[in-house]
């Protein structure tokens, strides 16, 4: 939810993303995921973006991966959901896009600690 939020934040109001808390409200999980599916149309497309590879709403989410359009990535960023927002709503996103997409945002992922820092404190 957060994530979404900050999302609008950046690019004003979307109309296409939804939001799954889970285990926050007692409802099922299967029911919450079988529900955007039963929304959705036959050619739409759903982009899924999970926290956890191993996580039970990952495992949810992966019997829809055959279906056309529908694409599932887990261990989201914000770069990497910022991307998928960002993409033009014109055509499909292709498989080789999404994972430039992916790509892109595991370059966002740093320890910066182990930077080394040249500069000195003014250059802050």
């Amino acid at each position: 939810k957060g994530m979404a939020e900050t999302l609008r934040f950046f690019s004003g109001e979307i109309t296409n993303v939804q939001v799954l808390t889970a285990y926050v409200d007692n409802q099922s999980i299967d029911a919450a995921v079988n529900e955007i599916f039963d929304e959705a149309a036959s050619d739409d497309e759903v982009i899924v973006l999970t926290d956890l590879k191993a996580g039970s709403v990952n495992q949810k989410f992966f019997k829809y991966i055959q279906r056309p359009h529908t694409q599932l990535v887990t261990g989201m960023n914000l770069a990497l959901a910022m991307g998928v927002v960002m993409e033009p709503s014109t055509h499909y996103l292709t498989a080789e896009r999404m994972e430039t997409l992916v790509d892109q945002a595991k370059a966002d992922l740093t320890y910066m600690n182990a930077i080394s820092l040249n500069g000195d404190e003014d250059d802050e």
